[in-house]
């Protein structure tokens, strides 16, 4: 701190006694004369008359000038009376030493091949199969299929919930299958498929493995990548973990779901109804298009007004009498302009609600998009896990029967088109 003006002062007298008992003392002594006769009569002597001026001293100093030299004196120091750049400098830093090893969670490892650690997301991953060695012949998920080729076993950590995606990529004469286990342990198979997966998973460690499939020509063994996203409970993207029924079969479909989908058709929106309707029937004279073509560029514009999204339309109106449905028509109410730019289907046995908001999330991009879902059901053929508008795969950048992830959103109040799952 600075030394209030009472305490300067102070110093300052103090110096000023200081001085005064030098100067003093050397005047009388350079003045004195003391002799024998002064002795004798006992007569003290008398300084000269300059000597009783020096020793007025106080009256002589300039304490303004003094209280100023001693301010030039103090430093400026912390609040509490402590020079805290002194502190800093004079001060030993005692270091830390102690270090977390971020993978101690990791498993120790006793067999070969030993996991691969994922340690964050997005998290991707080119190998060759034939660099590894073979643990695993079959998983409790699908028994009789043979993946007695070599694999690579990969072992990561959530820390809250939700959905892992995980996707192989490989290429003409290979065929790796990923399997999700926990532990890792064939016989606790949570997953498998031969191109993706996706499960929501509670806070825990799990593994991935990506397995050689084994045919009559042999392992099926070679390069392959590994592309793994995780959209936790708390991402805008975040999906409901459920099982729902499908028409055509009595096992439950775990969300989200992964696999093929297929790129549906066009939709007649209410709009363009009520607009045929106000026009007297001008547009659409029976009510709906009478060809695959019928009116199509026009369903184009407005496709793209309502939905903000110019990519280059081709689809044509979803086809008729399927088996009594017409052009455009699906298989509950017509849906808004801006749903059907976004809308998908799946076969499920009990429709969700009109409008019902899905995430179409693509497991090596990561783009995703909100859809609309309770206007459409199919398609038949249950080795595909639903489908999803030309829109949709245009953002995504897909084609008819490219890998997407399926699942409910959590939040229903999110607007159709694309979305960012991890802004």
């Amino acid at each position: 701190m600075r030394l209030s003006t009472a305490a300067a002062l102070a110093f300052a007298l103090f110096l000023v006694s200081c001085a005064t008992q030098v100067d003093g003392g050397n005047d009388l002594a350079d003045t004195s004369s003391t002799d024998a006769v002064d002795l004798l009569d006992g007569v003290a002597d008398v300084p000269p008359a300059d000597l009783a001026g020096d020793l007025d001293l106080v009256s002589d100093v300039d304490l303004s000038e003094v209280v100023e030299d001693v301010e030039d004196l103090t430093v400026d120091t912390g609040p509490d009376g402590v020079d805290a750049t002194d502190l800093v400098e004079d001060t030993d830093t005692v270091e830390d030493t102690d270090t977390v090893d971020p993978l101690a969670w990791v498993p120790v490892c006793s067999v070969e091949p030993c996991p691969i650690v994922i340690d964050a997301f997005p998290y991707t991953d080119s190998r060759n199969t034939n660099d590894s060695i073979g643990r695993f012949d079959a998983y409790s998920c699908a028994p009789t299929t043979d993946e007695s080729g070599p694999e690579f076993p990969y072992v990561f950590r959530l820390q809250e919930a939700g959905t892992v995606v995980a996707m192989i990529t490989d290429g003409a004469g290979v065929d790796i299958d990923i399997h999700l286990l926990d532990p890792l342990d064939a016989n606790a198979c949570l997953r498998r498929n031969n191109l993706g997966i996706s499960a929501h998973l509670a806070p825990g460690s799990y593994f991935l493995v990506a397995d050689t499939y084994v045919n009559a020509s042999g392992a099926q063994a070679g390069l392959y990548t590994l592309d793994v996203h995780f959209i936790a409970d708390s991402s805008p993207c975040a999906m409901r973990g459920e099982d729902i029924p499908r028409i055509g079969t009595t096992a439950l479909l775990p969300m989200p779901a992964t696999g093929m989908i297929v790129k549906e058709a066009h939709l007649l929106t209410a709009e363009e109804a009520q607009d045929n309707v106000d026009s007297g029937m001008a547009n659409f004279p029976t009510g709906w298009p009478n060809s695959f073509w019928d009116g199509i560029p026009e369903h184009y514009a407005l496709s793209q007004a309502a939905s903000g999204f110019s990519g280059a339309r081709t689809e044509p109106w979803a086809p008729c009498c399927e088996p009594s449905n017409e052009y455009g028509q699906g298989s509950t109410a017509k849906p808004t302009l801006a749903a059907e730019a976004w809308y998908l289907n799946m076969r499920w046995s009990t429709a969700p609600p009109r409008g019902e908001r899905y995430i179409v999330f693509e497991p090596v991009s990561g783009k995703a998009v909100v859809a609309a879902a309770g206007y459409e059901n199919g398609p038949g053929d249950l080795t595909r896990v639903g489908g999803a508008a030309e829109e949709i795969h245009l953002y995504l950048g897909t084609q008819h029967l490219d890998t997407l992830t399926f699942g409910a959103a959590v939040n229903q109040s999110l607007p159709y088109g694309p979305i960012d799952c991890n802004p």
